[in-house]
């Protein structure tokens, strides 16, 4: 048997891995404490695959009223739709609060038990830790885990219906209303001070290079930024890091070069950092507020600066401006004369 680590950190998340098992295996058991519409889109991807050999088990948890009723009533729709490949069942207790999934194929037994629910957070943000346990049928372990499972389906859960959907809405409604009071007043008790215009140095030198695609937040993302910071009243940009680790990594260099697509051309300039924050959103949670250096100028990438920057040595090619990575003092020098940058 073979033991590793899912932690949602880099190339490692708990949705690639429960797609590729989804891929191969004959039968899944999927048990959460806690169910959003976002971690079930894998499952119906699955199933509109139309691989007639996969079956689908699902235990959901309604433990402190986390699970959305909007993910149940989908489930319900799908289990209309596909039969027999997909069966739901609510644990009875109350205080169920599993989070294991477990893969049965013709080469063996994956299983997966840890801290991730089927939400967005669970299978693709940090703070997350799950064991990866692998074995050929039979193994005395992924027996006992299945056997569990198979325990609990039978003697202590019961069908999902659209009565305990219109039951527990009330219920959920009331838990997510609590969540959004509380979590503000944690976050704000455990994270470090903020960075702010009044502690950045304007002039700090840039440390990075990276790019913002020419993909713009949706509608929703801006109103909650709009919402929680008073970034745009500030006349602050602001963009969506893909993980804590690039966010904090911007946060620490204070300023940084930035390749940015706007429609079909592409643009230099050099932001100092101004705030951080993290809240969830349907684009991301990790956000960088930042400023153009002042005094400093925006250049168009054009060919022939393009071919500059090759000269000079401080891209190879042009892929290299679509990725964030460190800059030698010597290129620096190359892009503050460029950018018209002062740097103390």
């Amino acid at each position: 048997m073979n033991i590793d680590v899912v932690d949602n950190e880099g190339q490692s998340s708990m949705k690639a891995e429960l797609e590729k098992e989804l891929a191969t295996s004959t039968i899944a058991r999927l048990a959460t404490a806690s169910l959003t519409r976002a971690g079930i889109r894998f499952i119906e991807e699955a199933l509109n695959g139309k691989r007639r050999s996969l079956r689908i088990l699902m235990l959901i948890g309604l433990y402190n009223g986390h699970t959305e009723p909007a993910a149940l009533r989908r489930l319900m729709k799908l289990m209309g739709s596909f039969g027999e490949q997909l069966e739901v069942r609510i644990a009875e207790n109350p205080r169920f609060h599993w989070k294991a999934f477990i893969f049965a194929s013709k080469k063996g037994v994956t299983a997966y038990v840890g801290s991730s629910n089927l939400t967005a957070d669970g299978l693709g943000a940090e703070g997350e830790i799950n064991l990866r346990l692998t074995a050929v049928s039979g193994n005395s372990v992924s027996r006992h885990i299945t056997d569990t499972f198979d325990r609990v389906w039978v003697r202590s859960s019961v069908p999902l219906t659209a009565a305990i959907v219109g039951a527990f809405a009330p219920a959920s409604r009331q838990s997510r209303d609590a969540n959004r009071q509380i979590d503000p007043i944690i976050k704000q008790l455990l994270r470090p001070p903020k960075r702010t215009s009044q502690n950045v140095d304007p002039c700090r030198e840039p440390q990075i290079m990276t790019c913002v695609d020419e993909e713009s937040p949706s509608r929703a993302t801006r109103t909650l930024v709009r919402t929680k910071t008073a970034w745009e009243s500030k006349n602050w940009e602001w963009m969506v890091c893909s993980n804590r680790r690039e966010r904090d990594r911007l946060v620490n260099t204070g300023a940084f070069y930035l390749v940015e697509q706007r429609g079909r051309s592409e643009y230099l300039s050099l932001y100092d950092v101004r705030d951080e924050d993290d809240f969830q959103t349907e684009d991301g949670r990790y956000f960088v507020a930042y400023q153009k250096r002042k005094g400093s100028i925006e250049r168009t990438l054009s060919p022939s600066l393009l071919s500059l920057l090759k000269e000079m040595g401080v891209i190879q090619k042009e892929a290299d401006l679509r990725r964030t990575r460190k800059v030698s003092r010597a290129h620096r020098e190359v892009l503050n004369s460029l950018l018209r940058v002062s740097v103390k």
